[in-house]
């Protein structure tokens, strides 16, 4: 998964004399530690398939045996050491690195293709999925998995925030993400997004990617049996995989986002990724039922289990609970979209005096209709900060609140303005279950 030793790795003559075929050098940079592949011509690129006959990362990255990327983390922060500053020199206006501008053409030919791709129906068509962590395996068979129905309809940013991340259990808008077309390993992802991990990997992530708000799920597959990559979290680098089981007729596809069936819990957020959590569970298996308990402390402590509300005594990694996945993507139904501009972030204050607001302690702006939300938490030394949303999504950027729906003719809430629904009937059984508190709170602050 990452090549190279844990050194600077030497510098090696860059090819044609150091004059790419295409990218522009700024001055200063001659290339070094920039990876011969962005010297060649991008607009005749085109990536090998490793050994599942698979391309990742536009096909600028070979996979290692497992077909994982192999990334050369030394010469890409070699690279970035060197050659950031000539980039985004201060107090001046940045460029594209030679990276990025590689990466421009291939996103420019994947968007035309994407354009005019013929869905032949299949964004009107619900579909049944399943979704595998990768690496994280007893006697090859996976640890972790989800089986779910949903609309092949839904953008793909909304089938990550409101669908991938409540199931499986990941945290909402703290982590960055990528989804790949194994066909050419084009990447597809969240815009504007300044997470953390993003800020630091992208370097290590393809160094780019195509906006995913401007396409539909159905734009990742064509046929039952076809498979398409999901990476959260560019730092600890959790790989998935999204298999297409079944497509429904058209006539029994009524839109609703369902969790069918399951397997193990979701890691702890910040366990290091799918080899490093592997071992941890195979330490699990070996260990004592005290020892056992203290292992699912570890878990139990990261944040996307700090309001799972269950005692330790009955928590199990190795069982799916399906009642609070339903839970978890109820409740992502029923909000509005993460803001990727104001990803969560946990703050520790130099000071207990300090203002989090008079500190500048966020990290962008809130645009008008959004507000930054912060929880303190007694128990640690800071707080929890993300941004969010006030105002209703757009239609063709969000689903039915009661169901997942996706759809141009979802109505709005006329209470709260904040929600939408794709019938009168969801509106109604949503308003019984859970919205009249909601909505009435909401209505009363206006």
């Amino acid at each position: 998964m990452f090549g190279g030793n844990l050194r600077t790795p030497p510098l090696k003559t860059p090819p044609y004399g150091g004059r790419p075929k295409f990218v522009k050098l700024a001055p200063g940079d001659h290339g070094e530690w920039l990876d011969p592949v962005y010297f060649e011509d991008p607009y005749t690129h085109k990536g090998k398939p490793g050994v599942e006959g698979q391309v990742v990362q536009w096909g600028l990255t070979p996979t290692d045996e497992e077909n994982f990327p192999e990334i050369d983390i030394m010469g890409s922060m070699s690279r970035k050491s060197f050659a950031q500053f000539l980039y985004s020199p201060m107090n001046s206006p940045s460029r594209r690195t030679p990276e990025e501008q590689f990466v421009d053409v291939l996103k420019a030919r994947k968007m035309r293709e994407l354009d005019a791709k013929d869905l032949a129906g299949r964004d009107k068509r619900d579909v049944i999925l399943r979704i595998r962590l990768m690496d994280v395996k007893k006697n090859g068979e996976f640890r972790v998995w989800r089986r779910f129905r949903v609309a092949a309809g839904i953008k793909l940013s909304v089938f990550q925030d409101k669908i991938v991340t409540p199931i499986m259990g990941w945290t909402r808008n703290l982590h960055a993400y990528v989804f790949t077309d194994f066909s050419d390993g084009a990447l597809l992802g969240p815009q504007g997004i300044r997470s953390i991990d993003y800020l630091h990997w992208i370097s290590c992530v393809g160094h780019d990617y195509i906006n995913d708000d401007k396409y539909l799920l159905a734009h990742l597959f064509e046929k039952e049996g076809d498979v398409f990559g999901y990476l959260y979290d560019f730092g600890d680098k959790w790989f998935h995989e999204i298999e297409v089981e079944k497509i429904l007729p058209a006539e029994e596809s009524y839109g609703r986002a369902e969790i069918l069936d399951g397997r193990g819990m979701c890691p702890g957020e910040n366990m290091e990724g799918g080899w490093k959590y592997n071992k941890f569970m195979e330490e699990w298996d070996k260990a004592s039922a005290m020892q056992r308990q203290t292992k699912n402390q570890e878990i139990l402590k990261q944040p996307n289990y700090r309001e799972f509300g269950k005692e330790l005594a009955r928590f199990d990694p190795r069982f799916f609970d399906k009642v609070h996945a339903e839970q978890c993507l109820a409740e992502a139904l029923a909000s509005r979209n993460s803001v990727r501009s104001g990803a969560k972030s946990f703050t520790t204050p130099l000071r207990e005096d300090v203002d989090p607001d008079e500190a500048n302690m966020i990290a962008h702006k809130p645009k008008r209709g959004q507000g930054v939300v912060r929880n303190w938490n007694e128990s640690e030394t800071g707080f929890w900060q993300e941004t969010e949303s006030h105002v209703k999504d757009k239609r063709s950027q969000t689903v039915c609140a009661q169901c997942g729906k996706p759809g141009q003719d979802l109505k709005t809430c006329g209470g709260c303005r904040g929600i939408l629904y794709c019938s009168l009937d969801h509106q109604k059984l949503h308003w019984k279950q859970v919205h009249k508190v909601q909505c009435s709170r909401q209505f009363l602050q206006q």
